[in-house]
This record gives structure tokens, C-alpha cells and sequence, in this order.
């Protein structure tokens, strides 16, 4: 079991998101900044006043007028289809998958469902001194489920000393009431002067 103390939650795929959107905001700006100071005389007053696009693009596109505007047509709904499937990526990785975490006895099956037993760790954590809320969510697969636990703390909280408390105590109890020889956890602590609700996801 492992236990992190850390301001924000990021993933591979929230690193991968931001560079590609850091990434093209700055082409964007960059060619946005470049028409702006050329149209305001930058590039002096000649450049300021002739098209952007050279003489030669601008005669191809007239003389190509069907393909051109129909490549520009492909070109757009290929973008659109990339942005789509970006979007959905996102929402489905929001989305937390659901957990199978029954067991099978000799006397039957116990069905134990994800958001009750993670919202039963939130409660458990919440009762220890100097925590205003507390919020859990089972992620991975029933193989190897992994917990992501946020934890909000008063500026007076001795952090180190709840974290220990969170892996020695709450943690314990929630593999063992799982029946896991093994559980990988992430905790997220997070200064606050006022209490909220607990959020289960």
C-alpha cells in the first residue's frame, strides 16, 4: 500500500493533454501575434497593407478553385473528427469504470458495490481530528483496484502525522473488509478554512 501527500492529482494522460493544448495555443498565438503586428506596421507600412497570402497561393487558389476548397473541406472534418474523438476520450477517462468487487463462497456471493465502499472510507477518514471532508474513488479493475483518496485538511493539521494514520488505519480496514492482499492508494491533501460535503465518485 502506498500513500502520497501532494497538492494536485495529475495522470499521463492530464500531462499529455496539457502539453498538446500548451502546444497549440502557441502556435496559434504566435501566428495571431504575427498578423496582428503586421496589420498594425510592424513589418513596415507595405507589408502592412499587402495580403497575407503570396501572389502565387493566391492565383493557385483561383485557378483551383474545386479541389482547393474541397481539401479544405476534408481538412476541416478531419480536424473535427480529431477533436470528437479527443472529447470522448476525455469524458470516457472522467468516467470512472465500475469495479466488480464480489465474492464468491462457498455460502454464495457478496456483492460489494464501489461507490458504498468508497464512500465508506470518506467516512472513515472524516472522523479523524483536523480533517473537514473527505472524498474516495475505486479506479483500476477488480484484479488490482486502487483508491483515490482527497483529503481536505485544516491549515492546523499535522499532515504527516494523518497521512501515517490514513495508511495504518483507514486504509487497513478498507483492504481487509475487501479481501485484498494488496492495495495501491493515492492521497491528495488540500488546505481549507471551511468544511464541505463529502463527494463519493
Amino acid at each position: 500500500m502506498t500513500g502520497q501527500a501532494i497538492t494536485g492529482a495529475t495522470n499521463r494522460a492530464d500531462r499529455r493533454n496539457r502539453a498538446g493544448l500548451v502546444l497549440t495555443a502557441l502556435i496559434l498565438t504566435a501566428v495571431g501575434g504575427y498578423g496582428l503586428a503586421r496589420g498594425w506596421g510592424a513589418f513596415g507600412d507595405t507589408a502592412a497593407s499587402d495580403p497575407l497570402l503570396a501572389e502565387s497561393w493566391r492565383t493557385f487558389v483561383g485557378r483551383n478553385q474545386t479541389p482547393f476548397w474541397a481539401g479544405a473541406a476534408l481538412a476541416s472534418l478531419l480536424l473535427a473528427w480529431i477533436g470528437l474523438r479527443w472529447l470522448r476520450a476525455q469524458l470516457a477517462e472522467s468516467t470512472p469504470r465500475r469495479i466488480d468487487l464480489t465474492h464468491h463462497g462457498d455460502g454464495g456471493a457478496t456483492v460489494i458495490m464501489p461507490a458504498g465502499a468508497a464512500q465508506a472510507l470518506a467516512a472513515d477518514v472524516e472522523r479523524y481530528g483536523g480533517v473537514a471532508s473527505a472524498s474516495a474513488r475505486l479506479t483500476g479493475d477488480q484484479d488490482a483496484p486502487e483508491v483515490d483518496l482527497r483529503v481536505d485538511v485544516a491549515d492546523s493539521c499535522n499532515v504527516p502525522a494523518l497521512l501515517a494514520r490514513i495508511e495504518d488505519d483507514a486504509l487497513e480496514r478498507f483492504r481487509r473488509a475487501l479481501d485484498l492482499e494488496a492495495l495501491d492508494a493515492n492521497v491528495e491533501f488540500r488546505l481549507t478554512t471551511t468544511p464541505s460535503r463529502r463527494r463519493v465518485r
